[in-house]
């Protein structure tokens, strides 16, 4: 994978928009008629599988202004090679259709924007906004649509982010 990403935060809105150019190459024996993004962001979101699991556990969360509205990571268009293709959002995962199969060996490139919305976590996340020493500080981490792996045991990593470690594919990276 290649990423190209050109992204601003906003340090008074505490929203990241971004645009993202990724080339993607099957390196998997099956064609594909499908890929899968991860949009990590979401899990911290009111009305997430994660904070789900937390209320049933008795712990009580207490939201931000954009976590209290559902906002993590937002894709506003996807393009496949230039072309708006489907997309599924199940909570953390974004299931893109491909316009054409996507054979073994080839590559294809996607073109979306999105927004990452930052607020005081209620979730224990590795993406925090917070004050020290009277400075806005933000630690992000996959603040931006990542893409699956897809290997040869389990086919595409689809599962939930539910609090636990990535597992993504190497790249090349340019932000």
């Amino acid at each position: 994978v290649f990423y190209n990403i050109k992204a601003n935060v906003d340090d008074k809105t505490d929203i990241v928009t971004g645009s993202e150019e990724l080339i993607y190459y099957n390196n998997s024996p099956e064609d594909l008629t499908c890929l899968f993004f991860h949009l990590y962001s979401n899990a911290n979101a009111k009305g997430s599988y994660l904070s789900d699991l937390y209320k049933n556990n008795n712990y009580k969360l207490k939201y931000g202004k954009y976590r209290e509205q559902g906002l993590g990571t937002e894709v506003t268009s996807l393009e496949v090679n230039g072309v708006k293709a489907k997309t599924e959002l199940d909570n953390t995962i974004l299931k893109v259709y491909l316009n054409k199969p996507l054979n073994s060996g080839e590559s294809i490139t996607f073109d979306l924007n999105f927004k990452t919305y930052f607020d005081q976590e209620a979730i224990r996340n590795r993406m925090k906004l917070f004050n020290s020493f009277g400075k806005k500080h933000f630690d992000i981490v996959h603040w931006y649509p990542r893409i699956s792996v897809i290997d040869q045991k389990f086919g595409w990593t689809t599962d939930q982010h539910m609090d636990h470690e990535f597992y993504g594919d190497f790249g090349s990276y340019h932000v």
